[in-house]
């Protein structure tokens, strides 16, 4: 296989040096990124350091109380702490994101290039099969698939792993497409080397970077899709909380207008998370864009 020459070693770090240099400079990818990790490290280390069974037990001496020094933000109907909760759901809601992102991002990569590269009937089975479920609108084809499989953490995962994984595949192949008729393919042929070689070695990590961009943009869209599946009755099952099913809790018209406390936390914790990533992705999309000035 032909090695990669000095210059072009030079050349892909110096791309490398650039891109983070403007994804560092980018101010709101930034402030995305530093809010990211303070939610993580909350959701991961809060339940850590207090105790988790406050999440779980019923105290009926402490119900719909207001946040107050034992209870951060307060209690729910059934006495639980909100607090605890909410970092609980945090857990779930973030590991149901990136997960489903990340393996739809999979599903859709690899079927992205082996339409694109292959084409003909192959090609056109497979964009027809993504037309397909495009066509229906996702939260409800969502809804359909979480029924027949039943709630949970791990069908919602799989759900929506099974029907997110289109726009990835559409960019994986249009990426293929423009770059398997490049001079270093043709150098690739020429020499025989074997074409699953050649598209997986070769022609996909030069395709990475919109990838890279459209998986951030995915995994804020799964958070919110999770919370949406949730808080109708369809993702993950009580009395694990999520932000989705929290919000469900407090769904009530009384509820919204005198216990804010059961609602908002878990409504901004969403917002905040699903901005912050859109931050990451715009900086992203910025910095791996060639064109772009240091």
């Amino acid at each position: 296989m032909k090695q990669k020459s000095s210059s072009d070693l030079f050349l892909s770090q110096s791309f490398a040096r650039k891109a983070a240099m403007r994804f560092f400079r980018h101010k709101l990818a930034m402030a995305g990124l530093v809010l990211i990790v303070i939610i993580i490290l909350l959701s991961v280390f809060y339940p850590m350091l207090g105790n988790k069974a406050t999440a779980f037990d019923l105290d009926y001496t402490a119900i719909n109380a207001r946040p107050q020094a034992g209870h951060l933000l307060g209690t729910d109907a059934l006495g639980r702490d909100c607090m605890m909760r909410l970092m609980l759901g945090g857990r779930i809601s973030l590991s149901v994101g990136f997960v489903a992102a990340i393996c739809s991002t999979l599903i859709g990569i690899t079927l992205g290039a082996i339409a694109g590269f292959f084409g003909g009937k192959t090609d056109m089975v497979i964009m027809r099969i993504t037309d397909s479920i495009m066509c229906f609108p996702f939260l409800v084809i969502c809804m359909v698939l979480v029924s027949v499989l039943g709630p949970g953490l791990g069908n919602t995962m799989l759900a929506i792993a099974l029907l997110k994984w289109t726009n990835a595949a559409r960019i994986t192949r249009g990426e293929i497409l423009y770059l398997r008729e490049k001079q270093f393919i043709e150098a690739d042929r020429a020499l025989g080397i074997n074409r699953f070689k050649t598209l997986f070695a070769h022609i996909l990590p030069n395709a990475i970077s919109p990838i890279i961009v459209n998986t951030t943009f995915n995994m804020a869209d799964t958070i919110m899709t999770e919370a949406s599946l949730s808080f109708l009755g369809l993702g993950v099952s009580l009395p694990t909380p999520t932000w989705g099913n929290m919000l469900k809790d407090a769904s009530s018209l009384v509820t919204l207008r005198t216990m804010p406390w059961l609602w908002i936390p878990a409504g901004v914790m969403i917002a905040l998370t699903v901005l912050s990533i859109n931050f990451i992705g715009d900086g992203l999309r910025d910095a791996l864009d060639p064109r772009m000035n240091i």
